[in-house]
């Protein structure tokens, strides 16, 4: 299957900010085997045809932080909606943030409610998890 002419994908991935993330749920994970995930994760959007990918990371207990994902979600990419939004594991993978993974889910519901929602395993595969949507898009060396 091949992309249509001139398209391009427009993802949001929303992940759980790395420092947040420390202070609070260090003592439950391997830091340093989650950022490297995340790195590898990001890594995996540079340079692919036709996609064009942005990253935020929720700090869960800072309104102000919260006001400025909210402005994200509905700003979209270019004046239009994102195609995709990707909640990442760390929103989504411990039951301490089962509240703002809600939140964030139905942000994205109400604020672009065409947009796929995108999940990703624990192994931080958010290419994979694109291409599933959209499987002509192609990473690097395929």
């Amino acid at each position: 299957m091949s992309a249509p002419a001139q398209e391009q994908i427009s993802i949001l991935t929303i992940g759980l900010d790395l420092d947040w993330g420390a202070a609070h749920l260090g003592h439950e994970i391997d830091m340093a085997a989650v950022r490297a995930a995340v790195a590898k994760g990001i890594q995996e959007f540079e340079n692919v045809p036709g996609l064009h990918h942005d990253n935020y990371f929720v700090v869960p207990d800072n309104t102000d932080a919260w006001r400025v994902t909210e402005r994200t979600v509905r700003a979209g990419h270019d004046g239009r909606p994102w195609d995709g939004i990707t909640i990442g594991w760390g929103l989504r993978g411990h039951a301490d943030m089962t509240v703002v993974f809600e939140r964030v889910v139905n942000l994205a519901k109400e604020a672009s409610p065409s947009s796929k929602l995108i999940f990703s395993g624990p192994a931080s595969d958010h290419f994979g998890a694109v291409k599933r949507n959209w499987p002509y898009l192609k990473g690097k060396g395929e």
